[in-house]
């Protein structure tokens, strides 16, 4: 047996006694007897308190079937030494049984550390990264099948259009009143950007905003439709992880939950199922369980894609998720971060001039060009075009790049990849801004706010060649 499966078959050794909160003398005689039988030391067992489960379950995911099956055997033994299989050891039961012996790639173990955001245990979320129609369809169709088949073994059955529709039917007044209420320090704007948020939350920005984003399950970025169940939690060195469990389904979605649920059923040998009786009714705001998870996510302000908003007639840009916005910046500042958003487009600014006396003219015609689109934006932000700083000039230029990294630089923390939102140099020495331009807007008159990339200003400023 090679080292490493000795080290992971300790890591969830120990995280399977570990995991109902007691451990006993049944489990400590099992324990020896399996560490003579594995043939484990004292240097592996202090190795595999340095890995994670999901690092130690992919590991014997590899080894030889013989190996994976009677390692299965012995954390079942494992698991009734103390006379009952738990349902917080089950719940790492059924990741192990579907992750060794199941000979498909359409599970997966994950494990991340514990952030602010957390998830119960024994929720089971339908996740995925872009909407497929015909799963949606049934799932809305058996939704009230999925919940109750869950409910009766204990799980939550977390459907986010489902979640999402409550606080759709909830009176937008009462809704406002609350959120005011739990965050205080919050202006109107911010009350209402968390409810706009809310609202428009679909399963697949629920994926990339909150499981992605926040809880850093990057793997789900582009993930298949699945179930995702908290299996629970482990230490790693000094800190806590949170162990994940991952199935794909399709439109089989019904059948694949009723038989892992039967499964994880035929794992446990208790009488008792704690079953939830909580019901959502009409005109109440429910802040329990999931629905309060997913509601303090919103108002925790930390590792946020926020929307960039660029208000010309206030001279600001601000940036509603967070409620923030850019400080101690003149409007050359500001014009010169909606210039570089722009002419992104088009692969950024170069400002370093080439030696050569050809590539000399050809460059301060693009100087020229790019002063004269700049004075463009700097105009929009009340100046006067012929007042407006020449950007040619290295002296001038660079004291307005450092005011702006530092204002930009104060979002860290509270923006989510802020590097994106922040001015950068590519290898080939051109400047540009990397955010995706979906989430940048500007205030374009008696249109309202619109996307940058529809306003009038972005098409004046690429349309002068």
């Amino acid at each position: 047996m090679k080292k490493e499966e000795k080290i992971a078959i300790c890591r969830i050794f120990t995280d399977l006694i570990k995991a109902d909160g007691i451990i006993d003398s049944g489990e400590m005689r099992q324990y020896a007897m399996l560490r003579d039988r594995y043939g484990l030391c004292k240097e592996e067992e202090i190795a595999a308190a340095n890995i994670t489960f999901a690092d130690a379950v992919n590991t014997l995911s590899d080894s030889e079937k013989g190996l994976r099956m009677d390692f299965f055997g012995d954390c079942a033994d494992m698991t009734i030494s103390d006379g009952l299989c738990a349902r917080s050891e089950a719940l790492f039961l059924i990741a192990l049984r579907n992750k060794l012996l199941n000979e498909d790639d359409d599970v997966q173990i994950l494990s991340i550390p514990k952030p602010l955001f957390n998830i119960t245990a024994a929720s089971v979320l339908y996740v995925e990264s872009r909407e497929e129609v015909a799963i949606n369809d049934i799932i809305r169709k058996e939704h009230r099948t999925l919940f109750k088949e869950c409910q009766l073994a204990g799980f939550n059955f977390i459907y986010i259009p489902k979640v999402i529709e409550h606080y759709k039917n909830t009176d937008r007044k009462l809704t406002n009143q609350i959120i005011s209420f739990l965050a205080p320090s919050f202006s109107e704007e911010s009350v209402n950007t968390v409810i706009d948020g809310l609202l428009s939350m679909t399963t697949s920005s629920f994926c990339k905003d909150i499981l992605c984003n926040k809880l850093g399950i990057s793997a789900l970025r582009e993930t298949s439709p699945s179930l995702l169940i908290k299996i629970g939690e482990s230490y790693v060195g000094d800190n806590i992880f949170a162990n994940y469990f991952r199935m794909e389904v399709g439109t089989n979605i019904v059948a694949a939950a009723q038989k892992l649920i039967d499964t994880f059923m035929s794992l446990i040998n208790a009488d008792i199922i704690p079953v939830s009786t909580a019901e959502e009714k009409k005109k109440q705001f429910l802040y329990y369980g999931f629905y309060k998870q997913l509601l303090d996510i919103f108002l925790i302000r930390k590792s946020i894609r926020s929307r960039l908003v660029i208000q010309p007639y206030t001279e600001e840009i601000y940036f509603p998720d967070i409620d923030k916005k850019l400080e101690k910046l003149h409007r050359r500042e500001k014009a010169l971060y909606v210039l570089l958003l722009i002419v992104t487009q088009e692969g950024g600014v170069n400002f370093l001039a080439p030696k050569t006396a050809k590539q000399l003219a050809a460059h301060k015609k693009k100087m020229k060009r790019l002063q004269d689109r700049y004075q463009m934006v700097y105009e929009l932000f009340g100046g006067e075009k012929d007042k407006a700083p020449d950007l040619s000039q290295a002296e001038i230029r660079r004291p307005m790049m450092s005011c702006l990294k530092k204002s930009l630089s104060h979002l860290d923390g509270a923006l989510y990849n802020a590097a994106d939102y922040m001015l950068s140099k590519d290898d080939y020495g051109n400047i540009r801004i990397g955010l995706e331009t979906e989430i940048q807007y500007i205030h374009n008159g008696i249109e309202g706010v619109v996307r940058l990339d529809e306003s009038e200003i972005y098409n004046k400023v690429l349309g002068l060649k």
